[in-house]
């Protein structure tokens, strides 16, 4: 009796300790998620952590090699892994919580090679790509979709934005990268948004946006408050505010080498409208 009357006056903070806590895994990857003096930031994280602070419980966030952090994910219970994407492999192993807001993903050339003609998506096998030798599932898997093999028209490259410097050099032809994510990708090899143009705009269901994957061990009913809460961070605005902390954007203009709505397009999460 006394403690369920201490519990009743200390009402707010019995809810918090009842609640589900998470640790939630994550990897360098920016401008997702990524350590930064000492703290882990990025869009996806801040936007985890809001939703974790909406539907009130402690989220802790570690960030590991991408393997191991999904093989810790995995292990559970009361974990998860995120920016993931939602693939037909990983479907059975977690509960799922977006996605966030979507990137396109589009083929890049730098703009002085002139040499490199793209009509179409098919004829950019023609070209080798620079890609990472560890890069996620759903990049191998799109890769494989599109026709890219390595040895014949793909280079590997350990590490990520390790095809950065190759790429500027002319080493490879083509990258690969998404709306969001590929000016500080640039920035690697001392390159800016003036020095590539997009060639072809992917469209591939197995890179259709990020998510928060959950162990099964997690709650369905605090999947479901999750999923709300992003749902409305989305709808409100608040999401766009947070990407515009890590993504600036760029003026609405296109190279006159590159169609408006393929720039437009791949630019999409730079465009100032």
């Amino acid at each position: 009796m006394l403690l369920r009357a201490l519990c009743l006056f200390l009402f707010p903070f019995c809810l918090y300790a009842n609640e589900q806590s998470l640790v939630i895994y994550t990897e360098e990857f920016p401008p997702y998620n990524f350590s930064q003096d000492g703290k882990i930031t990025g869009i996806n994280i801040k936007l985890v952590q809001a939703a974790c602070e909406e539907v009130g419980i402690e989220c802790e966030f570690q960030i590991l090699p991408w393997n191991r952090a999904m093989r810790m994910a995995r292990n559970g219970p009361n974990t998860g892994l995120v920016s993931t994407a939602r693939i037909p492999e990983r479907e059975k192993w977690f509960s799922w919580v977006g996605p966030f807001i979507m990137s396109q993903n589009c083929i890049f050339k730098l703009a002085s090679r002139t040499d490199i003609h793209i009509p179409n998506l098919e004829s950019a096998k023609n070209y080798v790509l620079g890609g990472g030798a560890d890069a996620t599932t759903a990049y191998k898997e799109t890769l494989d979709e599109l026709g890219f093999v390595e040895g014949k028209n793909l280079k590997r490259y350990k590490g990520k934005g390790s095809n950065m410097r190759p790429f500027a050099a002319g080493r490879v032809d083509l990258i690969i990268d998404s709306a969001t994510g590929i000016k500080v990708r640039l920035a690697i090899a001392n390159l800016t948004l003036d020095d590539v143009v997009p060639v072809a705009a992917i469209d591939t269901s197995y890179l259709l946006g990020n998510h928060l994957a959950l162990h099964p061990s997690v709650d369905d009913s605090l999947v479901k408050k999750l999923q709300a809460s992003i749902e409305r961070l989305k709808l409100s605005g608040e999401a766009a505010k947070i990407e515009l902390e890590f993504v600036q954007p760029i003026a609405k203009s296109s190279p006159n080498n590159v169609e408006t709505s393929l720039w437009n397009k791949c630019m999409r999460e730079n465009v100032i409208n």
